[in-house]
Order: C-alpha cells, then structure tokens, then sequence
C-alpha cells in the first residue's frame, strides 16, 4: 500500500449562473461567517455541496480561470471580468461536511476579460488582481475596492509576483513588496496602506512568468528561463523556454501552433523549480536550479506537460492533460501519488496560496495525548498545552486548489494515521510499517506544524504497531519499533515485574500516551500476562504437554529480558548528553538495566554501569546490591554519585574483613589514592579525610603520610597535630613530615628544622650502633687524608660545579664509589645544616656530640655558634681539610664543600639551598661580613703557622697569603710569621699588599677632594642665601609664630615666604622640616 499525501476534496461544485441571490446570513460581519464544526476526514472525497451562482449573464459561455482562499474565503475570478466571494460554511449535515454560500460578486469594470490571477496578500490586508494587463486593487477580506486616491491601478502587467519570503510577516515600515513586469521593466513595489514604486529596472524582453524569492527573481519570456539577483541588478540565463503546441479556430478551422508556455516555482530559498520539455515527444522534465543558476538534486519526469505546478515542500504537484494530478518527493524525486479527476471536471489549472483552514477530526482524535495513569488531579496546564497541541496538528491548511470551469477542490492533506489504522485493524503490521517509512522519507529538515504532526503521527504508527509484535511475544522487533516510536521507557519498564515500579509513572515529567495506545497498553498487562496468553493460543493447536509449556514460558520470559537489555541500552544512547543530571527517565533506565545485570549476574556489564556517569537511583540500587553482597560494585555507584565517604567506608571495610568482596583489590592503594583526590569540600571534607588518613596511617605509616604530604587539602590540615600523632608510629614517619614541612613547604617555624636535623641524626646514630660503623667512619677519614695531597696547592674557585667538590671532605663523602647508606644519611644531614639557618645549633651540637665522630657535622654547627677556632681546628688538624677550610672562611662559617651533583640523593638532596657564591672583592660585602671574613682568615692563617711540619706550614700559609691575602692585614702578617722567611717569600703577598694599600690611599685623596670641593660650593650657597635673607635680629621679644612663646636661645629656624620665627620643633609640627632637618638653625 503506497503512501498517498493527498486527498482531493471539492469546496465549489458545478452551478448555475443567475441573478445574485440575497444572503441568508442576519450578520453582515466576516467573522459570522467562520464554520463553526470541523470537516469529517471519513468523507474527504465526498462532494460536499454546492452552490448556486446566479448574476445576469451567458452560463455557457462563463468558466473559472483563477482562484484565491484565505481562511474561510474563497475569491473565484471568472472569464467575464468579474470575482465571485464565497464563504465556508457549516451545513450542519450528519457527515460535517463544508458548504459554501456566494458572499458577493464583484465587476472589475474591464469588460468581459479574462481575470488572469488573484493574489491575496493577508499581511497587508490586500488583494491584487490582473485583468486586461490590469493590476488592480481590493481589501480583504470583503474584497472591497481600494480608491484609486490610495492605490493607483499598474497598466501595461505581463505578469507579477509578491516575494514568497515574506509570507506571513511584512517589513519593519508596514509593507510588502510587490514585482512587477511591463513590455521592457520590471518594477518593484511597496504596498501597505498605500504603494509606492521603490525601484525600477530595464528588462528588454519581458516577461510571461515571474516568481520571487528574497533577492532572486526567477522568470522567464518568451525565448528563455532566467534569474535576477535584484541586488547586484544581474541576469543568469538558465533554459529555453518550453513551446507547447496548442490547438486554436483559425479561419480555415481549427490548427495548431506552438506557443510558449514556461512554468516556475519557488522550492525553498535560493531554490527554484523550472520545466523543460519539446514538442517532439511527450517527455518533460522538472529542473531545480540554485541561485546561481546550477542544477541541483535530480530532475522530476511526467509524461506531459504540465498544464500547472505547484510547490508545497517536499511535494511537487503537477495538474497534467490526462486529468490527473502527480505527486512527486523532493528530496527523492520520486513519484508518490497520481490522482485522476473525474470527468465531468475539466481542470484548468491549480494555485498555491494561504489555503482554506481544514478541521481533521481524525488526527484530533487519534493523536490527542493523555496522562498515564489517569491521575487523581488534573493539570489544567498540562492539559491545555496539549490541547493547543492538538489543535494545531488537526487544523490543516488546504495551500493547493484545483480549479475547472465551474468548480473548485481543495488537495488536502492526508493523515498517515488514517492510512496505517486500516492496516493495523487487519494485523498488517509489515505493511504498515513500510507505509511509515514511505511517510518518514518525505520529511524535510524544516521545522513546522506539518514535520511535527507527521512525526506525530509516526510516533503514532510505531508504538501501536510495536504492541501489537509484542501481544505476539515478538519481543525485539516490537521493541524496536517502541524505541522508533519514542514512547516513554517508563511504560515498557512498568510491564516487567521485579523492575516496575509504580512511583516513577507519578514522577515528572509525566507518562504522555495516545489513546489508541493507552487501550493496548492496558489491555496487554504485563509480560507475564503476554506470555501466558500467547501460550493459551498455542496450546489450542498443539497437544504440548505442561512441561513443555513451562520451558516454552521460561524461554519467552527470558528473551523478553535480553529484548529489553537491548531496547534499555538504545534508550540510553539517546539520552546520554543528559546522563549524570538526575534526569528521570535516566533514572529508570540506568535502575533497570543494572537490576538486569544483577539477575543475569553480568558483572562486567554493573561495572561498565557503575563506573561511567549515571543516574541510578541510590536509594533502590544500594538496597539491592546491598542485599547480592556485592559491595564493591555498591562503592563504585557511590564513588560515581560523589559520595566518597561512603565509598571509604566501604573499602575500609572490605579491606578489614567486615565486608567480604572478592572483587575489592589493591585496596590501601584504592584508599590513598581517593584521598589524595582534588575533591570539593562538600563531597568529602576535612575531618572525613583526617579520620581515614589515620587509619591508612595504622595500616601503611609511608601511605598515610603520603597523604598528609600530598593531598591538595594539606594546608588544612593542623601540622603539630599531625607530628604529635605520627611519633606514636615511627620516626621515618616523623621525618618524611618533616621534610615536607621545611623543604617543600619551606615552613621557617625553627622547631621543625631543629626536629629534623634531630631526625637525622638519629638515623645516623641507630646506623652507626647497628652496623657498627665506626671504624668505616675512621677509615672514611682516614682515606681522605691519603687521597689529599696538602702539598698540592687548589685554588678555591667558584665555577659551575660548586668549590672544588672533590678537593673537601663533603665532596670526597659525595662521590659516588662511597655512597654507603651511612654515607647518605650524613650527607643528608650535611645539607640540611648547611641550608637551613633556623634549627638550634646547641641542640644540634649535643645531639651530635652522642652520636659519634660527626665531625664534619659539628664543623657546620660551630660556624652557627660563630665557634670558629673549634671548628677551623677539627678542620685542619683532624681532617687535615685544608680546601674546606679555606672554603669556611670565604663562606663566613656557612659552608665546608657542595655536595657532588652526581651523588645519588634522595629529593631532600635536591632541596638543598645552593652556597654563597665565592667573593673576592669587598664592595658585595656589608661591613659586618667583610671584617667577619677578615678575622676568619687571620685565624685561619695562625692556625696554619701552628702547623709542626714546616714545609706543609709554609706551602699552606704562602698558599693563603698569595689568594686571600686581601682578607688579612699586612703589618699583622709581618708580625705573625717566623722571623726567618725571606722577604723573597713575602715578595708577592707584599707586593700586591703594597699595591692595594697605594689605590686606597689615591681613591681616599680623590674622594677627600672630591669633598673640599662640594663642602666649598655648599658654603658659597649659604653666604649667597645668607646676603639674600639678610641679618636675623632676635631678643626678648622676638616670639614663635606658632606657640607664641619666645625664642630666647633655643634652636628656631626662619620660615623662607614670610621670613617669620619658629620653634625648631613647632616648624616639624607644622610640617615645614623633616627629621632630616633636626638641629640645623
């Protein structure tokens, strides 16, 4: 059965034509003349009525050669120069059918010629009639001529056409514009309440056929199709025009002859239909053209040529001259419908304008919507909205009429409803469904009334044909089609018992259901029901015995679950951009899948479920996985509701044996990680995060403190609470806390540092007594002591690698063929003391002291206790560190080596604050740290003049004297060293001493210079401004302007505008001087 679009009905039948006849209406107003009962869609093709025209003329002779409607109106230009106005009318007749009543006839006073068109402009309340070549003017809707005082008649028209795109609306200054063609113009019109021209074009060859749309108009003359953009005043040829052979009386009888006939329409915008065809063959072709004049889509065949075409998008419909009207698809081309004519019509043609308003009862009553179940109380909003919905898909507007010579049809829409009811009645589901699918074919992208209603109306066909495949317990295909149908999950879900449940049909928004629907609905019941009455069928043919009807049952019922997984998860993708917003219909589907899942026992599918965004709901999903045991899955639906607390109590459980789930693994490191989540605050706060870090801390002390380290909550979190807690676990730790606090945090709280360095050194402690290691310690010492050459002069420099790492002690530790865990852990603790400057060096110092042969160590903590002698002699004379002592001095005390880079440390190692950098110059010195320098390497030097061995005395004093001779004093040196060196050993200590002492004493002559000369230009401008302000006489009545006290001898000072006296004090009140300014007079 093809899908039909359409269906004639007759509006104006066959009549006589007489003198007018006096209305039968008592109301001269328009609007009492609206029908007042909707059209019976059962009686479309019935002719309805008829009405009787009757005016003094020749009947024979008078035919209709144009039509316009609008609303309830229909205008009827005649070949006699006159336009017929009709009204619908209800007869009140049982089929409620239209009748149609003569409202008045009107003469255009053009003779008896033709009337050629009738265009009816509603916006403006305008009529625009071509008669004679004639464009006249009319109001509607009365049809009432406009003076020629408002709206001049246009003399000399081809042809003319208003701008389809501005149906329904009129431009901001009231008007619509109006296209005009004369023998060689084209002009283009304002019309509102009066017209004017608002352009005029030249157009050498005329026109016979016009339509526009916005800027383009397609037309053609009597040689070919054209287009003109109004805009850039272009012309695009297109095709010739069409000579159609036309049979007219001649003198010698009846010819033939050729005679142009084109024929255009507007598609949509920017698109336009233009017919082709020869007088050679019976073939003819539609072509669609773009703006630019290019073909596009296909092109439409009918086996004549058009005598009209019309345009209602996606159908062509083309009156041909075997009296049948074709109906052709846009957007497939391909034919749909052909609908002969009687005939006793002989159809002359077929318009396309604002239509006549048809009534469907039948869409009003089989697509009208309602709540299901009824509910108790009725939404009056709800309710109207639907009702306004329903109105407006059952008031269909007739756009294409057919005309003859004394009648008129309307091609009426034809509800898909209608067609697929009938199939349906008979259980011709696959038929019907492939009626739909012919329907849904024809829908176009646009977004009216008529795409709604025709989706409508496939929602419709396919629910109810999906209940009818499931009354037959064909589960999948029916819940295809449901799904096609878009009825509401809610309705398939309530069937199944085990996931109905009544409270979400009462949920919003509501359950909306057809009519026809609601009756199968009911009518089927559940599954359970479908299912046993299937098998009540089956069983009347079949002799199967109860055992066999209990398998066949099981069966049925199970694959009603699998069609429904299938339907669910459809339903789902088309809803998962609203996943995760608690939407309801989500709700009921994510619950009734996963308690799907759990009764297949599918946990790859609950897992899949559970872990992506969902909208199960919690309180139904946790009560029944609570109930299966499965509770790490429940864990998951928490973690993805945000309910982390909840989800810690369950894998704390778990992980404790409270709970028992196999299916809960890596659970400490499932915990911290959650933990160190960036959660807001509401999901999981503070004190829910303390509570299960500490019991992460009892079970893992490292991961608990990973926690309190690196969550992004740790500047919450209380750091004494936190190290008061952790010492009752372990000093390891303590001391990853700790160096979280000072060198990531950089906390300056000097308790922390001195706890650290304390940590430390008891870790150094417990390696030493453990292992043992003293004497590896004394061999550390003792195998630098070897390596080192003291004879061997190096020159402290400061380069890319820090002072000379290999050539101290801390360097020879930080190499790496002595990196033993003894050796790290002082290494550590080396840099901790050499970076930081809060700890407390006398804690320190005796905490050291018990742990053993620190000695470098307590090197570092003496120069914080400014103990330079104790610590440049355990330097020199236990380490024989000659390079790290020389490396103290230039460090004022800081520093005895830099640590190797390559010395495979830990991340503290990479914290470590880098050493001063090395200064031989004084200008970058404060004078505290330059004479703090100084005394370190007078010391220094003594301390090398103190050595027994001579010839290392002399080669490591001459060695400081000859590199950081700039820190010592010269006379000092002379003084100190033994009376038997040679001025030849001295020779460049001297000289460059000398040197040194001649640029101060030049530098010192040059500033001293320098500020005679400043001094004698300040006191040349204070005898200038002494000679200007003249002597200044004080006694003892000279008083301060201010506190009007006397001068007397205390310091005043003169103010400069006025030359008055004031207290030194009383001028700082007043703000004359600054503090800058105290005692000068």
């Amino acid at each position: 059965m093809p899908y039909t679009p359409y269906t004639l009905q007759t509006i104006l039948s066959s009549s006589r034509i007489e003198d007018p006849a006096p209305s039968t209406s008592s109301s001269s107003s328009f609007f009492s003349r609206r029908p007042t009962s909707p059209t019976s869609p059962e009686t479309l093709n019935t002719a309805t009525s008829t009405a009787t025209v009757r005016y003094a003329s020749n009947a024979k002779t008078t035919r209709i050669d144009s039509v316009g409607a609008w609303d309830s109106d229909l205008y009827c230009g005649t070949s006699e120069g006159v336009v017929l106005h009709y009204s619908l009318e209800d007869n009140s007749s049982p089929d409620k059918s239209f009748s149609t009543r003569l409202e008045n006839t009107i003469h255009l006073g053009l003779g008896k010629k033709s009337v050629e068109r009738i265009l009816l402009i509603p916006q403006v309340s305008k009529a625009v009639v071509l008669c004679d070549s004639t464009l006249s003017f009319f109001s509607l809707p009365f049809f009432d001529p406009i003076p020629a005082s408002f709206i001049q008649p246009i003399k000399g028209v081809s042809c003319f056409s208003h701008d389809i795109g501005e149906e329904g609306r009129i431009g901001e200054d009231g008007t619509v514009e109006l296209a005009v063609i004369k023998r060689r113009a084209i002009q283009i019109y304002k019309i509102g309440e009066s017209m004017h021209l608002k352009k005029e074009l030249p157009l050498a060859d005329g026109a016979i056929a016009l339509t526009r749309h916005s800027r383009i108009l397609c037309l053609a003359d009597t040689q070919n199709y054209k287009l003109i953009n109004l805009q850039q005043s272009s012309v695009t040829l297109l095709i010739p025009t069409p000579q159609v052979p036309v049979t007219s009386p001649t003198l010698l009888g009846s010819g033939t002859q050729l005679v142009p006939r084109p024929l255009v329409a507007v598609v949509r915008k920017d698109e336009f239909l233009v017919v082709s065809g020869s007088s050679s063959d019976n073939q003819t072709i539609g072509i669609f053209v773009n703006a630019n004049g290019d073909a596009i889509r296909g092109t439409l065949q009918w086996t004549s040529y058009p005598k009209a075409l019309c345009v209602e998008f996606p159908y062509v419909a083309a009156l041909l001259r075997n009296n049948t009207i074709e109906i052709h698809n846009i957007l497939d081309q391909h034919l749909l419908q052909t609908i002969p004519l009687e005939t006793s019509i002989d159809a002359k043609g077929m318009t396309f304008g604002h239509g006549i308003k048809v009534w469907m009862d039948v869409i009003a009553k089989r697509l009208k919507r309602h709540i299901w179940p009824r509910p108790t109380h009725h939404d009056v909003d709800l309710e109207s909205q639907l009702q306004r919905e329903i109105i407006r898909y059952s008031t269909a507007a007739a756009r294409i009429l057919v005309f003859g010579k004394d009648s008129v049809m309307a091609q009426v829409t034809t509800p898909l409803v209608v067609q697929v009811d009938l199939l349906l009645e008979r259980n011709l589901v696959e038929e019907a469904m492939q009626l739909a699918e012919q329907a849904r074919n024809t829908m176009s992208s646009d977004n009216n009334v008529y795409v709604e209603r025709l989706r409508s109306e496939l929602n419709y066909t396919y629910q109810k044909s999906g209940l009818l495949l499931l009354k037959e317990t064909v589960f999948d295909d029916a819940f295809t089609l449901l799904s096609k149908g878009d009825m509401d999950p809610r309705v398939v879900i309530n069937m199944f018992e085990g996931l109905a449940q009544s409270k979400w049909l009462k949920e919003s928004p509501p359950v909306l259901l057809f009519d026809g629907v609601i009756t199968l609905v009911e009518a089927l019941g559940t599954i359970k029901n479908v299912v046993n009455n299937s098998l009540k069928e089956f069983a009347k043919d079949s002799d199967q015995d109860s055992e066999g009807a209990s398998e066949m049952r099981r069966v049925l019922l199970m694959n009603a679950r699998e069609a429904l997984d299938k339907y669910l998860r459809i339903e789902r993708d088309k809803r998962k951009d609203r996943l995760g917003q608690n939407d309801t219909i989500c709700k009921v589907i994510d619950t009734s899948l996963l308690k799907i899942y759990m009764s297949q026992k599918d946990d790859a599918s609950i897992y899949q479920l559970l872990q992506q965004p969902n909208d199960c709901s919690i309180e139904d999903c946790a009560k029944a996985l609570s109930k299966s045991k499965k509770y790490y899955a429940l864990s998951i639906m928490y973690e993805s509701k945000h309910m982390y607390e909840k989800v810690l109590d369950i894998w704390t459980k778990i992980y404790s044996g409270e709970l028992a789930d196999p299916e809960f693994k890596n659970g400490l490191e499932r915990i911290k990680n959650l933990l160190l989540q960036d959660v807001h605050t509401e999901e999981l706060p503070l004190s829910v995060i303390m509570h299960y870090a500490w019991w992460l801390t009892h079970q893992s002390p490292a991961d608990g403190v990973l926690v309190f380290t690196k969550s992004p909550r740790t500047g919450d979190m209380d750091p004494d609470e936190i190290l008061e807690k952790l010492s009752d676990y372990s000093n390891e730790g303590v001391r990853t806390y700790l160096e979280y606090l000072v060198l990531t945090q950089k906390s300056e709280r000097a308790e922390y540092h001195t706890r650290l360095a304390c940590s430390y050194v008891k870790d150094v402690h417990k390696e030493i007594n453990e292992g043992n290691q003293l004497k590896q310690m004394k061999a550390l010492v003792e195998g630098f002591i070897k390596q080192t050459d003291p004879m061997k002069i190096i020159p402290i420099k400061d380069d890319e690698e820090g002072f000379n790492n290999a050539a101290t002690f801390v360097g020879y530790l930080g190499r790496e063929q002595q990196q033993t865990h003894l050796v790290k852990l002082r290494l550590k603790l080396i840099q901790l003391l050499q970076s930081s400057q809060l700890y407390s060096p006398p804690v320190l110092l005796d905490a050291l002291t018990k742990a053993g042969p620190l000695d470098i160590e307590k090197v570092i903590v003496y120069g914080r206790m400014s103990k330079h002698k104790e610590a440049l002699d355990i330097l020199i004379h236990q380490l024989c560190d000659f390079v790290g002592a020389e490396t103290y001095c230039v460090t004022n005390g800081q520093s005895t080596g830099v640590i190797p880079t390559t010395a495979s440390l830990n991340a503290a190692a990479a914290a470590e604050k880098p050493l001063p950098p090395l200064i031989l110059e004084d200008e970058y010195l404060s004078p505290e740290s330059l004479n703090e320098r100084r005394s370190l390497f007078t010391m220094l030097f003594k301390s090398y003049i103190a050595i027994q061995d001579s010839k290392l005395m002399i080669a490591r004093s001459m060695h400081l004297l000859n590199t950081q001779g700039f820190y010592l004093d010269t006379l000092e040196v002379l003084e100190t060293i033994p009376k038997d060196w040679s001025i030849h050993m001295l020779q460049e200590f001297l000289i460059r001493s000398l040197r040194r002492s001649l640029d101060d004493y030049n530098e010192s002559q040059i500033v001293l210079g320098l500020s005679r000369g400043e001094n004698l230009l300040i006191s040349s401008d204070l005898i200038r401004t002494y000679k200007e302000i003249g002597p200044i006489s004080v006694d003892n009545h000279t008083a301060c302007i201010k506190c009007h006290r006397n001068v007397g001898d205390s310091i005043f000072v003169r103010e400069s505008q006025h030359g008055q006296l004031l207290h030194l004090h009383c001028a700082k009140l007043l703000g004359l001087i600054d503090e800058a300014s105290d005692g000068e007079e």
